[in-house]
């Protein structure tokens, strides 16, 4: 019987070769991505699990007229050199990346735009830095973590088996992408090479790191939480009505723990608005900033 075949994992410097070096900043001897794009009142955008900042490149032109626009890899993903330390991939050590490269790019406020769990690292970091963040925009944000996390991220055994599954999926590019278009509700906004791009950006040198220091932020005794309640800057949250990776009632939820904040619901949306429902959601954050 012949062993599963597994896709090899790219050094980083190989990974980050033809990418200019002014889309990095570096951060204690760690090389964070940012695209930075534009001029004005600054927008910082995180991405959601499984994804980079490319899952906003259809926001940049259009919000870049008046805005500069700061999309971050966040640890564990992307172009975003894959730290050491499990402590590294808890949502607080990612806000506080956050607010160490925007001390160093000379940033003094921003509005937080935080996609899925980009969302919950910006509703921490808005929290933690109100003199910082003055709005907050989320865009599908999960209502909570799960009470009891499952087994495989609670003991060494499942999380190294979790992680060979992972290995094994993103080793074949149809089954990466048949998953992943489970997150998408629009047709052919997934296509082969965006779906690619994702792969390729996880199969990185550090994954093995990224995804032991991912199960110990969400299983173990110090699990990280989301206080949506203590944000008290004005919120808007963007949401598609055909989501089926978090719900329009969990989206609903956050809404009302907010103290002031309003809801968009898009129909015919899926998990991603800002890669299926572009142009809506450059109207909602206008509308919302303006």
């Amino acid at each position: 019987m012949s062993r599963l075949k597994l896709a090899p994992l790219v050094p980083y410097d190989e990974a980050i070769r033809e990418i200019p070096e002014d889309r990095f900043v570096e951060v204690q001897g760690q090389s964070v991505y940012v695209h930075d794009q534009g001029a004005g009142p600054a927008i910082v955008l995180l991405h959601g699990f499984a994804s980079t900042a490319h899952s906003f490149r259809e926001l940049f032109g259009p919000l870049s007229h008046d805005f500069r626009l700061l999309a971050i890899d966040l640890n564990g993903f992307g172009y975003t050199q894959r730290p050491r330390r499990s402590k590294s991939y808890r949502i607080e050590a990612q806000a506080d990346l956050i607010v160490e490269i925007l001390k160093r790019k000379g940033i003094n406020e921003v509005v937080m735009l935080g996609h899925s769990y980009g969302s919950a690292v910006s509703a921490v970091l808005a929290v933690r830095h109100p003199e910082i963040v003055k709005k907050v925009i989320l865009i599908s944000p999960p209502s909570e973590f799960a009470e009891k996390p499952p087994w495989y991220v609670r003991n060494g055994i499942g999380i190294r088996a979790a992680y060979f599954m992972i290995r094994a999926l993103l080793s074949h590019p149809e089954k990466f992408r048949e998953l992943s278009a489970k997150a998408v509700y629009v047709e052919g906004v997934l296509t082969e090479e965006i779906s690619e791009i994702y792969r390729r950006s996880m199969l990185i040198e550090g994954l093995k790191k990224a995804c032991f220091g991912y199960a110990k932020a969400f299983g173990g005794k110090g699990a990280d939480s989301i206080r949506y309640e203590d944000v008290a800057q004005p919120v808007l949250i963007i949401a598609g009505e055909e989501d089926a990776v978090v719900s329009a009632k969990s989206c609903k939820d956050v809404a009302e723990k907010v103290s002031e904040g309003s809801l968009v619901m898009l129909p015919a949306c899926g998990h991603c608005p800002p890669e299926e429902r572009p142009g809506e959601v450059v109207a909602a954050i206008s509308d919302f900033l303006r």
